[in-house]
């Protein structure tokens, strides 16, 4: 059970910082990417989606790495 509960926590943290990556990618667009060749509405459309995106799988994934390693292990049999 805690090689499980092992992997479970590596899994979150990889999650997280995925959702990073993700917020990154919006703020990138939203804010930086004045040369790219694509309609400017499409880009702030993508960007906001993307960083809206990974906030919610940062609320996400941080509940996940709270209960994974900060939680008692009182519900694994």
């Amino acid at each position: 059970m805690e090689e499980n509960r092992m992997l479970q926590q590596m899994q979150a943290v990889i999650r997280f910082f995925m959702a990073l990556f993700y917020v990154g990618a919006g703020i990138f667009m939203l804010f930086f990417a004045d040369n790219f060749q694509i309609n400017s509405a499409l880009l702030q459309l993508v960007g906001g989606i993307f960083l809206l995106y990974g906030i919610y799988r940062i609320y996400k994934s941080v509940t996940s790495i709270y209960r994974l390693f900060f939680s008692r292990n009182t519900d694994q049999e």
